[in-house]
C-alpha cells in the first residue's frame, strides 16, 4: 500500500521523465501543467451541468487556464482563488476570456464574489476511479471548497478535475480522510469519467 507522498512522487517522476508537462517545470510539488490540458478542458462542452451553470469556480493552477477561458467565453461568472488562498475573486465578461485567466490578472479584473457556484474545477496530482483525489499535499483544494461553502457560495457543486490519463489510478480509497472532497467528473485528453 503506497502512501500519498509515494503516489505523488511516482506521478511527478513519470510525467517529467516522459515529457508530459510544460511550464512550470519541474512539476514536483505542483499540480502538473500537462500537455493536452486544453483538449481535456474542451470536454467541458460535453458536461450538461457546466453548460447550465452560472457560476464556476477554478483553482489558480496553470493547468486550468483553458477551463477558465471557456468559462468566461460562455458568459459565465468565473470565481477564482488567489494563490495560497489569499482570497477569492469573481471575474465576468466574455471580452476578458483571454486576459483575465492568469494569476497575474485575477486582481486586475476580479471583484468580490457573489455568484453561486454550481461547478467546482480543480487540478490534481492523482485521482482514482472512485473519485478520490490527491492534490499537491497542502490541502488547498479542500480548504477552498470549505471556505466558499462557509461564505454561502456553494452547496453541493459538481466537482470536476482535469488531469492527464496517466494521473488516473484504480483505487486509493484507503488513503481517504473524512474532510477530503470527492470529484464527480474526471476530464482527460481522451476520456470523460463520471463517478457513479
Amino acid at each position: 500500500m503506497k502512501s500519498k507522498e509515494e503516489i505523488r512522487k511516482e506521478i511527478w517522476e513519470y510525467m517529467e521523465k516522459n515529457n508530459l508537462v510544460s511550464f512550470p517545470r519541474p512539476c514536483y510539488g505542483r499540480i502538473p501543467n500537462f500537455i493536452g490540458s486544453e483538449k481535456a478542458a474542451r470536454k467541458l462542452y460535453q458536461i450538461q451541468e457546466f453548460l447550465k451553470a452560472k457560476g464556476v469556480f477554478s483553482a489558480p493552477d496553470s493547468v486550468l487556464k483553458e477551463a477558465r477561458r471557456i468559462t468566461l467565453k460562455e458568459g459565465k461568472s468565473l470565481i477564482v482563488a488567489l494563490p495560497h488562498i489569499e482570497g477569492y475573486l469573481e471575474i465576468k465578461g466574455k471580452e476578458l476570456a483571454d486576459k483575465a485567466i492568469t494569476i497575474k490578472n485575477f486582481k486586475k479584473y476580479g471583484k468580490k464574489p457573489e455568484t453561486f457556484i454550481e461547478v467546482f474545477i480543480q487540478g490534481s496530482v492523482a485521482v482514482d476511479l472512485k473519485g478520490n483525489r490527491l492534490g499537491k499535499g497542502k490541502g488547498y483544494g479542500d480548504r477552498e471548497y470549505y471556505d466558499l461553502k462557509n461564505m454561502g457560495l456553494l452547496q453541493k457543486p459538481l466537482v470536476i478535475t482535469i488531469v492527464h490519463d496517466c494521473q488516473v489510478l484504480e483505487d486509493f480509497s484507503y488513503l481517504v480522510e473524512p474532510h477530503d472532497i470527492k470529484v464527480n467528473v474526471i476530464l482527460t485528453p481522451t476520456r470523460i469519467i463520471r463517478i457513479s
